[in-house]
């Protein structure tokens, strides 16, 4: 990874993880190791914490796609060692919260994923994200997001 290309991002636009038999099984050992470590160091980068989540539910079955979903992350790691938490002393005395779900963002199992922001003067205090253990079939992912963030 010393002499790879930093990316831009830290998961491809459009990548659809999934569980295919007819792809390269990859070192279980080597990818569970990295997706643990990028788990810990998500905490003080919340940027990577959506892609580490959607990598992590593949530690079982896993293949090339979910290895080179890792790498890709790393790469962008590379890119960012400056970039951190940040709070910043302002003036404006408000509390902003904002939601938003995808209803079936996972290929594999259809399940919803929702996730909420909450800026205190300004600076982002808490973030979440979460896949939900049921199918979601209408709006109702909308307004569970929304009155999680509330």
């Amino acid at each position: 990874m010393l002499g790879c290309c930093p990316a831009d991002t830290s998961i491809e636009f459009n990548c659809k993880l999934g569980n295919s038999n007819d792809q390269v099984p990859v070192d279980k050992e080597q990818y569970q190791r990295l997706v643990g470590k990028l788990i810990c160091l998500s905490h003080i980068h919340p940027d990577i914490s959506f892609t580490v989540s959607v990598v992590s539910q593949f530690m079982q079955a896993l293949y090339e796609e979910h290895m080179e979903a890792v790498k890709r992350i790393l790469r962008y790691l590379k890119m960012t060692p400056s970039k951190g938490l940040m709070f910043r002393k302002t003036n404006r005395e408000t509390i902003e919260a904002y939601t938003d779900s995808n209803w079936t963002g996972s290929v594999v199992d259809k399940m919803f994923t929702f996730g909420y922001y909450t800026f205190i003067w300004g600076n982002r205090v808490t973030w979440r994200s979460k896949k939900q253990s049921v199918m979601a079939m209408s709006s109702e992912a909308e307004y569970r997001a929304m009155s999680l963030g509330i």
